[in-house]
C-alpha cells in the first residue's frame, strides 16, 4: 500500500489565468453566463459554483503560503491528498519544487503543484536544465498571482456595471458584496504591507545574475516596468556623481580637496574597484555607467592636483571610455530619450533630460570633443542633444543663457558647427531646431542666424596654394564658388586656414575676411508680399536652406527625421518672423501640386480630387511612423507647420494644397498606418483635428482659401467618414476597453481625447456651416441628419456617449473635465437645432431613435445630473441644459421619453418632428427604470436663483433658457408648467432676481474688467429671461381663459371680461404673475426697473479712445515697416496696415502731401526718411489725443480724423458667440484672441518690438473696454425689451372698465415717463456728439422709445399736460438731433419711427380735451423737424405725415402753420415719394405711407394757400400716375385722391385756377376713368328681392372702405354738378345719363334694402349687403357698443351685414362670412346679431351715400327746372332720370323712423345730433325729388301713401319739438311737405 498523506485543502488552486479570460469576455451589461458560473463543478448550484474560489478572491496572494516543515515532510509521501484532489509525487519534480520553494518563498506543496503545471503547460521534460525550468516556473508563479488579483478586480468591476435582472437575482453582484463584507480591503492592505517589507534573496539582482528579476518579465507591462527601473537606477547613479559640481570646480579652477567634492579618495577607490568588475557585454546599462564614471574621473584629474588626489589621477579613465564606446553607451542614451519612459513618467521629465545633458556636456568638456570626431559618434552626440532640448523650454532657456556654465561646452560645439558652415548644414539645422523651443529661444535662434559668420568650403590643397605649412595657411589663386550657395564667391588671393584634412589632396578651409549674415546673404531677394515699402526686403537664404534640406531628404528613416526637424524649424519661425517664412510657400517644400489655382476658384470650390498629393511626403510619413520613435514625428511637424501657416493668414496654392493633403490623406488614412508606438496614432488624430478647428476658425478671415476649405469640409465624403469613425462609438465600446487588459490606459485616454476632439469638430461644423444654407444641402449635413434613424448614426452615438461617465480628465486647474460627455451634449443640442432649420430642405423627416436601453441610461443619468452634476462639472451641466432647451424647442418627445410623463403631456409620439418611441415596454428583458421628475430638478435651481445670479449667473441662465423653452412650447408642457407654478414659490424666487436690480447701484462700465463685464451681462440676461418667462405666462393665461370662455359659449358681454379669473384654474395659478406685478407696482420696484433699464450708460469716449489707440498702433507699425522691421505680425495684418499706408490711404491724403511739402520746404530729408519723420510726428499727436491733449485744426487733425474713421481693425469684429441659443439681437465684438495671434504679442519681449508692446497692449485694453460695454449694454437692452413686452401683455389683459389704470398709478407712470425722457435726451445727445455714432446708441433709443410708447398708450387721456409737453419736447429734440447728425448718412429708420410715434400718441391723448390750447406753441416748434423727417424713409415718413396732419387739424390754426409749412416742407419731394411709392407697389393695396400722405395733402387742400402749393408742386400729374398704376380700382387712394381734388376746388373758389383744374383733370376722371366711377356707383348684386321661389343668395362682399370711396366719388360729382358749365363741358364727350342711372339704382338699393324682413335670412346668408370688418381697427370697433339707439332702417339691418366669427385682421371677406354650425358668431344673440359700433358706422355710411345721391339728383333736377323756366316749357328730352316715388318713399320712411328712435330721449349725444341732421336733409331732398316727379309726370300721391306719411310726420314733429338743434330745419321741411302733400300740415295742426 502506497504511502499517502493529507494536507490543508486551501493549498490547492485552479488556474486563474483561464478564469480571468472568461471573466473578461463576459458582457458587462448582464450577469455572468451559466457556463462561467458553473465552470468548476457542474454538480453545484450556481451560487455555490461562484463561491468555490471565494476564499482565494478574499485572501488573494496571501493564500500562497510560505515554506513550512509539514509541507516539506508531506512531499516525502508517494501520494498527497489535497481536499478533493490527489497528487502522485515524482522524485524528480520534488527536487525542483524544493528549489522553487526556496527561491520564491512558496509553500513546498504549492511549489510542487506549480512545477508540475509549468512543465505540462510549457511542454518541458522532467530532465530539463535547471535554468530553463526555474525561469518558466517562476514566471508561471507570478502570472498566477497577477491573474488572481485581476480576477478579484474584474468581479468588483462587473458587479458595479451590471444591471439587476428581472428576477432580482444577480450572482456577480452578490459575490462582489460578499467580498467587501468579508474584509477584502483589509486583506489587500495587509498583502501590500507584506510585499513592501519583504527581503528578497541576495542573488536576485537587478541587472545581472541568474536570479535577476528582469527575467521574470513576460508581459508588455512587466518588461516596460523592468526597463524603466533600470534606466531610473542608472540615472540616479549618474546624478550621484555630481558632474555639475565638478564642471563648476573645473570652471573656477578649484583644487580637489576634502569637502569640495562629495566623495573622498577612499570612496572613489572603492567605487572604482566595484565598477571595474562590470562587463559591458553582459548588460547595456553598464556601458552608460562606465561612460559617466570615465567622465567623472577625467574631470577629477583636470582639477589642480593635491597630494591626497595623486591616487585618483593614476586611475586609467581612458580605458573606461573605450569600454563605454564598445558597449554603445551613446546609443543607449539615445534609446532612453526615444523610449516612452519620458512621456509616461509621473516624475519631472526635464530632470531626466537634465542629467543626460550634464553628462554629455561634461563629456565634451573632458575630452575636448569637436567636429573632428568621427562622424558616427558626432552624429550620436548631436542626436542626443537634440532629443534632450526638444520640447523642453526651460533647458533651451538655460542653453542660451550665457551665465549657464553647464551648457558652455555644448555652445562651443554649436559654434564649431557654425565654423564649418555650410559644410555642416544638416547638423546645424538639426541642433538649432531643437534649441528653438519657446518664444525667447526661438528669437535667439533667429538672432544667431542673423549675425555675421565666417564661411568654410572644401579646397584642393596643392603646393602652389600653401602659404605657410606650419600654420596650415592656404591661398586661392582664382575665384572659388561655394557649393550650395548660388552667387556666393570667394575672391581670388583670399587666404584661409585648414581646419581639417579630409584626404591627401582635399581639406576643409575657413576663409579669412569672407563674412556674412545668414539672413542677409545672396543675390536672390524676395519682396515681402505684405510689405508697405518698396525697400522692405528680406533675404530668405536660411529659409531656403531649410527648404532645400526638406526637399532633398532621402526616403529613409534618417531622411524622415531630417524632414521633420526642418518642418519644425519653419513652424517655429512662422511665429516670430512670418513674413520671412512666407517665402517658403513659394519653394513648395513638400512638392505639392494643385490642378486648379485657388485664385481661379469661384465661390463654390471643388471637393476631393482637385489636389495632387505629394507621393514623396506620403511615403516619408509611412516610413517615419513605422521606423522612428522620437518626440516630434514627421506627421506632427507637417501638421504643426500647416496650422501655423493657416493661423498666420498665409494664402497661396501651396497652403491650400497642403491643407487638402492633411485632410484628405492624413486624416483619412492615418489610422491604418503602422506605428512603432501604438498610442502615437492618437497624437496624429488630435493634431489633424486641431488643424480642422484652425481652418474653420480662420475661414472667416481668409478670403478665397476659407471658401475652398469650407467646400472641402462640406462635400468630401472621405473626410466625413474619418470623423464619423471616431464619433460613432457608443459608451459600451469605451467601457469594454477600460475593463480589458489588452489595452493600455494611454491608448484608452488617447481614444477618448480623439472622440472628444472629433465631437468638437462636428459641433463647430454644424454651428458654423449650417447658416445661410439654401435648398442645395451639403453632403455633410445630408449624412449627419438623414442617417439619424440608423443605430450607428451620429445622433445615436451622441445620445449613448451622454451617459458615459468613465473619462474624468483633470485640466490645468485640477478641475475634472468630461470631454466626451460635453462634446456629445453639444453635438446633440446642435443636431436638434440644425434639424429644425434644415427640415424644409430635406427629402424626408429626421427622426431620433431611442430604444429602451438608451432611455434607461439617459433617464438614470439625467436624473442624477439635474441634482448632482453642477457641483462637479459646470460645462457639462450647461451643455446638458442646452440639450434640454433644444429638445424642448424642437423635439418635445425626446423629453417625454426621458422624464416622467406626469411632467410632460400633450405630445404625440407619431408627429413627424418628434423622437420615435419604441412600441414595446422591454427590449431583451431590460426593464425601463423609474423616470426622474423634471419639475423637481428645475425647482432646485429656481430656489437657488437668488444665490446663483450672484455667484454663478451662467448656470442660472442655462436653466432659465430651458424654462423659457417650456413656456414657449406650453402646449406640450402644460403639466410641468402647472407643476412648477403650483409650488407656490416659483414666481417668488424668480422675481427676487428682478427685485434685486431696483436696490442695486448703477455700475460704471468704464475700466470694467472682462470677467466683471461678463458677469454683469449674464445677470442682465438672466433678468431678461425671467421677464420673458413672465410675459409668456401672462399670454398663456390669456389664451387659456379665452379658450375656456369659448368652450362655455360665453356671451359677448362675458367675453369682455377676459381679465376675470376662470373657475377652471386655481387662484394661485391665475394670480402668480399678477401678484408679482402688483408687488412691483406697490413697492415702486417697477419704476426703479424702468429707470435702471432705460438709463444711458453708453460711453462714447470709450469707442473713440479705442479707435484712437488703434490708429496710434497703426501709425507706429507703419513707421516700423518703413524702416524694414515687420516683427512677428501676421501676413494678413501686415497687408492690412501696409495698404492703409502705401497703396490707398494715408500717404495719398491731401493732408499728408501737405506735410511732405512743408517738411521738404524746411529742409528735412526726402523720400522714405521724410515719411518716417511725418509718421513719428503723427504718432505723438495721436498719443496726445489719447491722453486728453486735443489736436488743433490742421493737417495732423485731418489725418487723425481719417485714421479714426477708417479704423483698420474693424474687420476683427465678429458676432458674439451666444451658444446658439435664442438671442434678442446680434452683438459684434472685437475678436481679441485672433488679433493677439496676428500680432504675435507673446514674442515681442524678445524682438525689437519690445518697446512697442505697451502700445499694442493699450490698444487691446481699449478694445476690451468696448467689448465689455457692448456686451453689458446688449444684455441690458434685452431686459428692457422684455420689460416692455410684459408691460404690453399685462395691461392688454386688463378690462378698462374694471381696472381703469391697473395697479400702476398715473403718478407712477408720469414719473417713469419723466425718467425715460431724461434718458432719451442723454442718448440722443450722445448720438449727436459722437463722430461715428454706434448702432448701440440707436438700439438704446429704440428700446427707450418703445417703452415710452407703451406707457403713453397705457395711460391714454390721463397724461398730465406737463408730461405731454415733456414728451413732445423730448421726442422733437431727439428727431432733430438724429436728422441733423452727421454720423448718419441716412436718417435711422426705427429710432425715428418710434420717436415720431411717441409724439403722435402724446398728441392723440390730448385731442378733444382742454390741453390743446396749452400745446399750440410746442406744436409749432415741432413742425419744422416733422417736415424734415417726412422726406425720409417710408417707415417713419408715414408717421411724421400723420403727426403733422394731426397738428394742422387740431392744435394750430392755418394762419400759424401755413408759413412754417411753406418754409420747411419740401412738398414736391413728398409728392414725388408718393408717386414713386405707387410705381413700386406690387399689389393693388396701397401702403400706409401713401394713405397717410394723401390724408396730409387733404388737410393742406382745405386751405387756399395749401391748395395752391399742391397745384404748384405737381400734385395732379402725380395723382394721374397713381391712378394709372392698376386697371383695378385702388381702394382708399382713389377716394382720398378725389377728396383732395374736391377740397382744392372748394378752396380755390371760382377763379381761373379752379377752372383750369376742372377743365384739365375732371374730364380724365369721368372719361378715362369712367369705369372706376361706375364701379363705385354700382349697387351690390343680389337676387330678385321679391321672389320667394328660391332662397336669397349671398351678396358680393364689400367693405367700409369701399363705401367711403363711393362717398368721395359722389362728393366730387356733387361739387362739379353745382358748376353746371364745367360739368357739361367735362361730360360733353360721354353720356352722363349712366351716372344718374347708377345713382338711382344705388339709391333704390339703400331704400329697399332696409325694408327686408329680418326673418328672410340667417346671419349674413342672403343678406342684401355683406360688409364684414377687414382691418384691425374695424375688428376693434366690433367689440365696442353701439352709439345709435335705433331699431329701424339700416341701423337694424347692418348688424346682420357685419356679423363675423373672425377677430383677426388679414382674414378674407369670404372666410369672415362663415358661421360655425351650432355656434353663434361674435355679437350674435338668440334674437339675431347685436348692434355694434362698427355696424352703426356701416349704417351711417349708407345714409351719407344716400344723402349725396339725393343731393346730386336734386342738383340735376334743379338744373332741368331752371332750363325749363328759361325756355318756357318742359322739355322732356332734357329732363334727367329721376327715382321712382316708391324709392323716395322708402328713404322718407327710414329717415322718419330713425330720427324718432334717436330723438326719443330728451338728451342725446353729439353723434346722434349729426346723424339726425343728415336724416332730416335726406327726408327733405327725397320730398323735393318726389315733388319733381309728381309735377313732371302730372300725377298725385297715392291715397294710402298720404295716410302713412301723415302718421309718420306727426310722430316726427312731436319728437323734434324737444330738440332745439332741429328747429332751424323745420321751416324748409314743412314747406316741402306742404308742397308735396297739400293740406297735410293744416289738418295735423303743424302750421
Amino acid at each position: 500500500m502506497s504511502n499517502q498523506k493529507s494536507v490543508d485543502s486551501s493549498l490547492w488552486w485552479d488556474s486563474f489565468s483561464s478564469l480571468l479570460g472568461e471573466l473578461e469576455n463576459a458582457s458587462l451589461s448582464s450577469d455572468l453566463p451559466p457556463q462561467l458560473v458553473g465552470q468548476f463543478s457542474l454538480s453545484l448550484e450556481p451560487a455555490a459554483k461562484l463561491k468555490q474560489n471565494h476564499g482565494w478572491f478574499v485572501e488573494t496572494v496571501s493564500r500562497f503560503k510560505p515554506p513550512n516543515a509539514s509541507s516539506k515532510e508531506a512531499l516525502n509521501a508517494d501520494k498527497l491528498k489535497i481536499g478533493a484532489h490527489e497528487l502522485s509525487i515524482k522524485p524528480q519534480l520534488k527536487d525542483k519544487a524544493l528549489r522553487i520553494s526556496s527561491c520564491a518563498s512558496l509553500d513546498e506543496v504549492q511549489s510542487y503543484i506549480l512545477v508540475e503545471r509549468s512543465l505540462e503547460r510549457n511542454g518541458l521534460s522532467i530532465d530539463s536544465i535547471a535554468e530553463e525550468y526555474m525561469h518558466l516556473a517562476l514566471l508561471d508563479f507570478y502570472i498566477e498571482r497577477q491573474c488572481l488579483l485581476k480576477c478579484t478586480r474584474q468581479i468588483l468591476m462587473h458587479a458595479l456595471l451590471v444591471g439587476i435582472s428581472s428576477k432580482g437575482e444577480n450572482f456577480i453582484r452578490d459575490e462582489g458584496l460578499k467580498l467587501i463584507s468579508d474584509g477584502l480591503e483589509l486583506k489587500l492592505i495587509s498583502v501590500l504591507q507584506d510585499l513592501l517589507s519583504v527581503t528578497h534573496p541576495i542573488q536576485m539582482g537587478i541587472v545581472s545574475g541568474s536570479f535577476n528579476f528582469g527575467k521574470l518579465a513576460l508581459s508588455t507591462e512587466a518588461v516596460k516596468s523592468c526597463y524603466q527601473a533600470k534606466v531610473q537606477l542608472l540615472l540616479i547613479l549618474i546624478e550621484t556623481l555630481d558632474l555639475e559640481n565638478l564642471l563648476q570646480l573645473v570652471h573656477d579652477g578649484t583644487p580637489f580637496s576634502k569637502g569640495v567634492s562629495g566623495f573622498t579618495v577612499t570612496d572613489i577607490q572603492q567605487m572604482d574597484s566595484l565598477i571595474s568588475g562590470f562587463d559591458v557585454l553582459e548588460e547595456k546599462e553598464v556601458a552608460g555607467l562606465l561612460f559617466a564614471w570615465a567622465v567623472f574621473l577625467c574631470l577629477i584629474t583636470s582639477l589642480p592636483v593635491k597630494e591626497q588626489a595623486d591616487v585618483v589621477t593614476d586611475i586609467d579613465h581612458v580605458s573606461y571610455v573605450r569600454q563605454a564606446f564598445e558597449g554603445a553607451a551613446l546609443s543607449y542614451f539615445l534609446e532612453i530619450l526615444e523610449s516612452d519612459m519620458l512621456h509616461e513618467s509621473d516624475g519631472p521629465v526635464a530632470g531626466y533630460r537634465s542629467v543626460l545633458r550634464t553628462t554629455i556636456s561634461a563629456f565634451i568638456a573632458s575630452y575636448e570633443i569637436n567636429i573632428q570626431l568621427e562622424n558616427r559618434s558626432l552624429s550620436l552626440i548631436l542626436d542626443i542633444l537634440c532629443k534632450i532640448y526638444r520640447g523642453e523650454e526651460s533647458l533651451c532657456v538655460q542653453f542660451w543663457d550665457k551665465e549657464s556654465f553647464i551648457d558652455g561646452p555644448i555652445r562651443c560645439l554649436l559654434c564649431n558647427l557654425e565654423g564649418e558652415f555650410p559644410f555642416r548644414t544638416l547638423e546645424l539645422v538639426h541642433l538649432l531646431s531643437s534649441l528653438s523651443e519657446g518664444s525667447w529661444p526661438a528669437e535667439c535662434v533667429y538672432t544667431f542666424l542673423d549675425r555675421s559668420v565666417g564661411i568654410s568650403s572644401l579646397f584642393e590643397v596643392t603646393s602652389d596654394s600653401i602659404v605657410d605649412k606650419g600654420s596650415q595657411i592656404v591661398e586661392t589663386r582664382q575665384p572659388l564658388c561655394i557649393p550650395g550657395i548660388e552667387g556666393l564667391v570667394v575672391p581670388p588671393n583670399t587666404r584661409g586656414q585648414i581646419l581639417r584634412v579630409l584626404d591627401a589632396k582635399n581639406g576643409l578651409v575657413r576663409w579669412e575676411g569672407v563674412t556674412f549674415s545668414l539672413m542677409d546673404i545672396g543675390s536672390t531677394f524676395y519682396r515681402i508680399p505684405a510689405g508697405p515699402s518698396n525697400q522692405m526686403e528680406k533675404n530668405s537664404w536660411v529659409v531656403e536652406i531649410i527648404c532645400a534640406v526638406i526637399r532633398n531628404s532621402s526616403p529613409s528613416s534618417a531622411g524622415a527625421v531630417q524632414m521633420s526637424m526642418g518642418a519644425s524649424i519653419l513652424a517655429e519661425m512662422i511665429k516670430c518672423a512670418p513674413t520671412v517664412v512666407a517665402v517658403a510657400v513659394k519653394a513648395n517644400i513638400f512638392e505639392m501640386a494643385s490642378r486648379t489655382s485657388m485664385f481661379d476658384f469661384g465661390n463654390k470650390g471643388s471637393s476631393s480630387g482637385s489636389w495632387l498629393p505629394s507621393g514623396k511626403l506620403a511615403k516619408m510619413l509611412l516610413i517615419d511612423s513605422e521606423q522612428n520613435n522620437y518626440d516630434i514625428p514627421l506627421v506632427i511637424s507637417v501638421l504643426d507647420f500647416t496650422i501655423n501657416l493657416v493661423e498666420r493668414r498665409i494664402e497661396s496654392d501651396f497652403v491650400l494644397a497642403l491643407v487638402a493633403f492633411c485632410l484628405q490623406y492624413v486624416l483619412v488614412n492615418h489610422d491604418s498606418w503602422k506605428y512603432k508606438v501604438k498610442h502615437a496614432r492618437w497624437r496624429v488624430t488630435l493634431k489633424v483635428l486641431e488643424l480642422m478647428k484652425t481652418c474653420i476658425a480662420a475661414g472667416s478671415y481668409l478670403e478665397k482659401l476659407g471658401i475652398i476649405i469650407r467646400d472641402l469640409l462640406l462635400w468630401d465624403s472621405s473626410i466625413h467618414s474619418a470623423i464619423f469613425r471616431l464619433v460613432c462609438n457608443n459608451k459600451h465600446t469605451l467601457e469594454r476597453l477600460h475593463s480589458s487588459r489588452l489595452f493600455e490606459l494611454t491608448e484608452i485616454e488617447g481614444f477618448e481625447l480623439a472622440i472628444g476632439s472629433a465631437l468638437d469638430v462636428l459641433y463647430i461644423m454644424l454651428s458654423e456651416f449650417s447658416k445661410d444654407i439654401s435648398s442645395n444641402i451639403p453632403l455633410f449635413h445630408q449624412v449627419v441628419l438623414l442617417s439619424a434613424e440608423k443605430p450607428d448614426s451620429v445622433a445615436a452615438a451622441a445620445i449613448s456617449l451622454l451617459s458615459y461617465t468613465q473619462n474624468p480628465i483633470l485640466d490645468a486647474n485640477g478641475i475634472m473635465e468630461k470631454t466626451v460627455q460635453v462634446g456629445a451634449a453639444r453635438v446633440l443640442a446642435m443636431l436638434l437645432i440644425t434639424t429644425e432649420y434644415l427640415q424644409p430642405y430635406l427629402s424626408g423627416n429626421v427622426w431620433f431613435v431611442l430604444d429602451n436601453n438608451q432611455i434607461t441610461d439617459l433617464t438614470e443619468y439625467f436624473g442624477r445630473a439635474l441634482f448632482e452634476l453642477l457641483e462637479h462639472n459646470e460645462d457639462l451641466f450647461i451643455s446638458l441644459m442646452n440639450v434640454f432647451t433644444s429638445a424642448a424647442c424642437y423635439k418635445p418627445a425626446f423629453l417625454v421619453s426621458i422624464f416622467s410623463p406626469n411632467d410632460i403631456a400633450g405630445v404625440k409620439v407619431g408627429d413627424n418632428s418628434q423622437t420615435k418611441m419604441p412600441t414595446s415596454k422591454k427590449i431583451h428583458g431590460a426593464p425601463v427604470s423609474k423616470k426622474a421628475s423634471l419639475s423637481d430638478g428645475l425647482m432646485t435651481y429656481v430656489e437657488r436663483s437668488n444665490d446663483l445670479i450672484t455667484s454663478n449667473p451662467r448656470i442660472l441662465l442655462s436653466v432659465l433658457h430651458f424654462v423659457r423653452a417650456l413656456w414657449q412650447g406650453a402646449g406640450h408642457y402644460i403639466t410641468i408648467i402647472d407643476s412648477l407654478k403650483s409650488s407656490g414659490k416659483f414666481w417668488k424666487h424668480l422675481s427676487g432676481c428682478i427685485s434685486s436690480v431696483a436696490a442695486s447701484k448703477d455700475v460704471s462700465l468704464e475700466k470694467l474688467s472682462e470677467m466683471e463685464a461678463q458677469s454683469l451681462a449674464l445677470k442682465y440676461k438672466c433678468q431678461s429671461a425671467i421677464l420673458e418667462i413672465m410675459a409668456f405666462d401672462m399670454f398663456l393665461e390669456k389664451k387659456l381663459m379665452h379658450a375656456e370662455l369659448l368652450l362655455k359659449g360665453a356671451s359677448h358681454t362675458d367675453r369682455k371680461r377676459e381679465s376675470a379669473p376662470s373657475s377652471g384654474r386655481s387662484d394661485s395659478d391665475q394670480s402668480g404673475t399678477r401678484d408679482v406685478w402688483a408687488s412691483w407696482c406697490e413697492k415702486s420696484i417697477l419704476g426703479s426697473l424702468i429707470n435702471a433699464y432705460t438709463s444711458c450708460e453708453y460711453e462714447s469716449k470709450i469707442f473713440y479712445h479705442s479707435k484712437v489707440a488703434s490708429s496710434l498702433f497703426s501709425v507706429h507699425a507703419m513707421g516700423k515697416f518703413a524702416k524694414g522691421d515687420s516683427g512677428s505680425l501676421s501676413v494678413s495684418l501686415l497687408e492690412k496696415i501696409g495698404k492703409d499706408f502705401e497703396n490707398v490711404s494715408l500717404s495719398s491724403q491731401p493732408a499728408f502731401l501737405d506735410l511732405v511739402a512743408q517738411y521738404s520746404h524746411r529742409g528735412y530729408s526726402e523720400g522714405d526718411k521724410l515719411k518716417i519723420l511725418i509718421l513719428d510726428d503723427l504718432y505723438y499727436h495721436l498719443q496726445g489725443e489719447l491722453e486728453g491733449r486735443i489736436i488743433e485744426h490742421g493737417a495732423f487733425k485731418e489725418l487723425t480724423q481719417y485714421l479714426v474713421q477708417s479704423n483698420s481693425f474693424e474687420s476683427y469684429k465678429r458676432e458674439y458667440d451666444n451658444g446658439h441659443l435664442p438671442s434678442t439681437k446680434e452683438v459684434y465684438l472685437y475678436d481679441l484672441k485672433c488679433l493677439k495671434k496676428d500680432l504675435g504679442l507673446d514674442l515681442w519681449d524678445y524682438t525689437s518690438w519690445k518697446a512697442s508692446k505697451a502700445i499694442a497692449e493699450n490698444m487691446l485694453d481699449y478694445m476690451q473696454e468696448v467689448n465689455s460695454m457692448l456686451l453689458v449694454l446688449s444684455s441690458k437692452h434685452s431686459a428692457l425689451r422684455e420689460l416692455t413686452t410684459i408691460f404690453n401683455i399685462f395691461y392688454d389683459n386688463q378690462s378698462k372698465k374694471d381696472n381703469a389704470h391697473g395697479m400702476f398709478s398715473i403718478q407712477q407712470c408720469a414719473a417713469c415717463i419723466d425718467h425715460i425722457c431724461k434718458h432719451i435726451h442723454t442718448a440722443t445727445a450722445l448720438a449727436s456728439s459722437s463722430e461715428d455714432a454706434s448702432q448701440e446708441i440707436l438700439d438704446l433709443i429704440e428700446a427707450q422709445a418703445e417703452l415710452l410708447l407703451c406707457l403713453i398708450r397705457y395711460i391714454q387721456t390721463g397724461l398730465p399736460l406737463s408730461t405731454v409737453m415733456l414728451v413732445l419736447k423730448t421726442s422733437g429734440a431727439g428727431l432733430k438731433i438724429l436728422a441733423d447728425s452727421k454720423s448718419y448718412r441716412v436718417l435711422p429708420t426705427m429710432s425715428t419711427k418710434l420717436l415720431a410715434l411717441v409724439m403722435l400718441l402724446a398728441l392723440e391723448s390730448c385731442t378733444g380735451s382742454d390741453k390743446i390750447d396749452g400745446l399750440s406753441n410746442t406744436c409749432m416748434g415741432l413742425l419744422p423737424i416733422l417736415c424734415k423727417c417726412m422726406t425720409g424713409a417710408a417707415e417713419h415718413s408715414a408717421i411724421c405725415c400723420t403727426t403733422t396732419d394731426l397738428i394742422l387739424r387740431c392744435f394750430v390754426t392755418p394762419n400759424t402753420w401755413l408759413p412754417l409749412i411753406k418754409e420747411h416742407l419740401r412738398l414736391p419731394h413728398v409728392i414725388q415719394n408718393l408717386q414713386d411709392d405707387g410705381k413700386c407697389r406690387l399689389s393693388t393695396i396701397p401702403t400706409a405711407t401713401a394713405i397717410t400722405t394723401m390724408k396730409f395733402l387733404l388737410t393742406l387742400a382745405r386751405v387756399r394757400s395749401g391748395a395752391e402749393m399742391l397745384l404748384a408742386s405737381g400734385f395732379l400729374p402725380s395723382l394721374r400716375v397713381l391712378f394709372e398704376k392698376d386697371e383695378k380700382p385702388q381702394e382708399e387712394i382713389w377716394g382720398l385722391g378725389l377728396a383732395v381734388v374736391t377740397s382744392m376746388i372748394h378752396s380755390l373758389g371760382d377763379g381761373s385756377t379752379c377752372d383750369d383744374i376742372i377743365n384739365d383733370f375732371i374730364p380724365y376722371i369721368f372719361a378715362e376713368k369712367a369705369y372706376v366711377v361706375s364701379h363705385y356707383l354700382s349697387a351690390p348684386e343680389t337676387s330678385d328681392m321679391h321672389t320667394k321661389k328660391r332662397p336669397r343668395e349671398q351678396s358680393a362682399p364689400t367693405s367700409l372702405l369701399a363705401l367711403k370711396e363711393t362717398e368721395n366719388t359722389l362728393t366730387l360729382m356733387c361739387v362739379l354738378a353745382k358748376r353746371r358749365v364745367s360739368w357739361v363741358k367735362a361730360t360733353k364727350d360721354m353720356d352722363d345719363s349712366q351716372f344718374r342711372e347708377k345713382s338711382i339704382h344705388l339709391l333704390a338699393f339703400i331704400s329697399r334694402g332696409a325694408h327686408h324682413r329680418l326673418g328672410e335670412f340667417t346671419g349674413i346668408k342672403g343678406c342684401p349687403l355683406v360688409c364684414p370688418p377687414v382691418v384691425k381697427e374695424e375688428f376693434e370697433y366690433c367689440e365696442k357698443a353701439s352709439f345709435v339707439s335705433s331699431k329701424h332702417g339700416w341701423f337694424a339691418l347692418s348688424p346682420h351685414c357685419c356679423a363675423t366669427s373672425s377677430k383677426f385682421p388679414g382674414v378674407s371677406v369670404t372666410s369672415t362670412a362663415l358661421v360655425l354650425k351650432g355656434h353663434q358668431p361674435n355679437g350674435l344673440t338668440d334674437g339675431g346679431p347685436a348692434p355694434t359700433f362698427f355696424s352703426d358706422l356701416v349704417a351711417l355710411q349708407m345714409y351719407r351715400i344716400a344723402f349725396l345721391l339725393l343731393k346730386f339728383l336734386c342738383i340735376e333736377a334743379k338744373s332741368a327746372a331752371e332750363r325749363s323756366v328759361e325756355v318756357g316749357f318742359v322739355d322732356l328730352a332734357h329732363i334727367p332720370e329721376l327715382p321712382m316715388p316708391d324709392i323716395l318713399h322708402g328713404l322718407q320712411d327710414q329717415a322718419i323712423a330713425v330720427i324718432c328712435d334717436i330723438c326719443e330721449p330728451k338728451v342725446i349725444n353729439e353723434e346722434a345730433r349729426s346723424i339726425s341732421l343728415v336724416l332730416v336733409q335726406i327726408l327733405e331732398m327725397a320730398l323735393y325729388l318726389e315733388l319733381s316727379v309728381l309735377q313732371i309726370c302730372g300725377i298725385r300721391p297715392v291715397l294710402g301713401r298720404v295716410d302713412g306719411f301723415s302718421n309718420g310726420v306727426k310722430m316726427l314733429f312731436r319728437v323734434i319739438e324737444g330738440h332745439a338743434f332741429l328747429h332751424p330745419s323745420m321751416k324748409s321741411l314743412k314747406q316741402i311737405v306742404s308742397m308735396v302733400y297739400p293740406g297735410l300740415l293744416q289738418n295735423g295742426g303743424f302750421l
